[in-house]
């Protein structure tokens, strides 16, 4: 059973997609700004394109086990609510 009116839903509904478009500005503009300094830094050879990879290697690995964590803690929840 739904405990929100429809004008409630759709105002709860814009506003995460509001906080949404706001974050991904954000991660936007951030990743245009680590891009540029990542040119510099290989052109400049400040930093090399093997340990570039090497980086892009390490945070995808990173990256799964923190999808891996979410997951765990998502059945978690879904546990503890269908025992409670």
């Amino acid at each position: 059973m739904n405990e929100f009116t429809p004008e409630q839903e759709q105002f709860i509904t814009e506003v995460v997609s509001r906080i949404c478009r706001l974050h991904a500005d954000v991660i936007e503009k951030l990743a245009t700004q680590v891009h540029a300094l990542i040119i510099v830094l290989v052109e400049k050879r400040l930093i090399s394109l093997e340990r570039l990879e090497a980086a892009r290697k390490h945070l995808d690995l990173a990256y799964e086990l923190t999808q891996a964590l979410q997951i765990r803690q998502l059945i978690k929840d879904i546990d503890d609510l269908d025992a409670g």
